[in-house]
């Protein structure tokens, strides 16, 4: 059974994406996400190295670094390698809100071997 992502959620999203990156950094990098059925897909954008006054839009790269699927369990954390196939992250447990995997997330450390 698939359960539509909640808009409380979807707001708690996108702050944690709008704090990831210092404003004075923006104009290179940013982190932002795409709602896709029960999925928040979390995907950091760079500026080309070759043309740094290209204004934000689909010149700039994307790659997706985590997946947030939301269930009747709750909220699950996934991670892709590099040919974005997606791994469930296994020692972050399934939460009933966004925060727990969201912050699990953006831990440095890799969350896989």
């Amino acid at each position: 059974m698939v359960i539509a992502v909640p808009e409380t959620d979807i707001a708690r999203v996108r702050l944690w994406c709008q704090r990831r990156i210092p404003e004075r950094a923006q104009h290179q990098v940013r982190v932002e996400f795409e709602v896709r059925g029960h999925e928040v897909i979390l995907v950091e954008r760079r500026v080309p190295w070759d043309s740094p006054n290209t204004p934000f839009g689909s010149a700039w790269t994307a790659r997706p670094f985590a997946r947030l699927r939301h269930s009747a369990v709750g909220w699950r954390l996934y991670w892709p390698d590099r040919n974005t196939r997606w791994y469930l992250v296994g020692d972050v447990p399934a939460a009933t809100s966004v925060p727990p995997p969201l912050e699990a997330g953006a831990d440095p450390r890799p969350p896989f071997p």
